[in-house]
């Protein structure tokens, strides 16, 4: 295992610690209501159900913990060691042209990725608005997802048979706050 990916890893089981408590706080704080001397049985209802709901979070927090340990194991196989070995087979260049060879076009290759950071690295990011610099866990998720953007772009190329990928470009926006989408295209060419 990398070191980037135990510190995934670890930011991540930070991340879900942080919700529990959280989420515990929430369902002590419905509980300690439930208490209240002649409450209405239908808050006693509401508050019992808020904090079950409050509770039953934690399960789909822990199955998005368990795609994101896959997700980081998967990575290993696509760090740039690999993703590098794979680019110099397939030629990727941002020009619309490859010097000395011609080429047939196969059509558009893309890849895209939405990625987002854990709860931990996410506030802390918030933290250093206030002070100002580079957020490096942003930057870092930023260059984890052009990477994977890039491999699943050669993956499509190579599924049509490509030599190259000329004319590459990449894009990215906000999907919500916390999370961006980053796409790779290009047109895909077989040399002739």
């Amino acid at each position: 295992m990398k070191p980037g990916n135990t510190r995934e890893k670890r930011g991540a089981v930070i991340g879900i610690v942080l919700f529990g408590l959280l989420q515990a706080a929430c369902v002590v704080g419905f509980w300690a209501l439930c208490l209240i001397p002649d409450l209405p049985q239908w808050l006693f209802i509401l508050f019992f159900a808020l904090g079950a709901f409050c509770a039953a979070l934690m399960v789909p927090a822990l199955w998005a913990l368990k795609k994101r340990f896959q997700e980081l194991d998967a990575l290993e196989d696509i760090q740039p060691v690999t993703l590098y070995k794979e680019e110099k087979t397939m030629v990727l260049v941002n020009i619309d042209y490859i010097p000395g060879k011609e080429f047939e076009v196969l059509g558009m290759a893309k890849g895209t990725v939405v990625q987002s950071k854990n709860f931990g690295k996410d506030f802390m990011a918030g933290m250093k608005t206030l002070v100002g610099g580079e957020i490096t866990g942003y930057t870092e998720m930023l260059n984890e997802a052009r990477q994977i953007a890039v491999k699943r772009m050669v993956d499509e190329a190579e599924g049509m048979g490509a030599d190259a990928v000329i004319n590459i470009r990449y894009g990215s926006s906000a999907v919500m706050q916390g999370a961006a989408e980053v796409i790779a295209y290009g047109t895909a060419v077989r040399f002739k």
